[in-house]
């Protein structure tokens, strides 16, 4: 008789704190994905420089946005946005279209946060083959294409392939 009277007590009571907890109601967050497109612009914008002297032969190059959970450098990034473009003298700067759901394209889904980047393909040469000697590609020992997306110009540096 004594459990089965702890037993209703216990019942008892977990059913008064039920009852009596307050609900907590908030406003929706908005999501990862809202944040960047109310922090950025329609288009990155980005200007390709270099200090060498550049002959440009083919004028026509593909640029691709990239994207990478922070935190996963073992996974594969994830193609944004790509569109191709005319650089006929260098500097140049370009406006590559966003998509306002950038973050959310990325796989895996980012947890802490995202990293973007851009990569090239050039034929710079005219010779039929992007990205080999003689082309113009971006310049990774002077700084890595890493680009945030806002509505700031944005410098990658570019070089010749020796």
């Amino acid at each position: 008789m004594k459990n089965h009277f702890l037993l209703f007590m216990a019942a008892g009571t977990l059913m008064l704190s039920s009852c009596n907890k307050a609900e907590k109601k908030t406003a929706p967050e908005a999501s990862v994905s809202e944040k960047v497109a109310e922090n950025s612009s329609d288009n990155l914008k980005i200007e390709f420089t270099g200090t060498e002297q550049f002959t440009i032969k083919n004028p026509k190059l593909k640029v691709s946005l990239y994207g990478i959970s922070e935190g996963l450098q073992d996974t594969p990034a994830t193609l944004i946005a790509e569109k191709e473009f005319e650089g006929k003298a260098i500097p140049f700067t370009i406006e590559l279209p966003l998509p306002a759901d950038a973050q959310s394209k990325i796989n895996p889904k980012p947890m802490k946060g995202a990293k973007y980047y851009i990569a090239t393909e050039w034929d710079s040469d005219g010779n039929g083959k992007a990205n080999e000697k003689g082309d113009i590609f971006i310049d990774h020992d002077k700084a890595f294409p890493n680009v945030k997306l806002n509505s700031d110009t944005q410098k990658i540096y570019v070089k010749i392939l020796k």
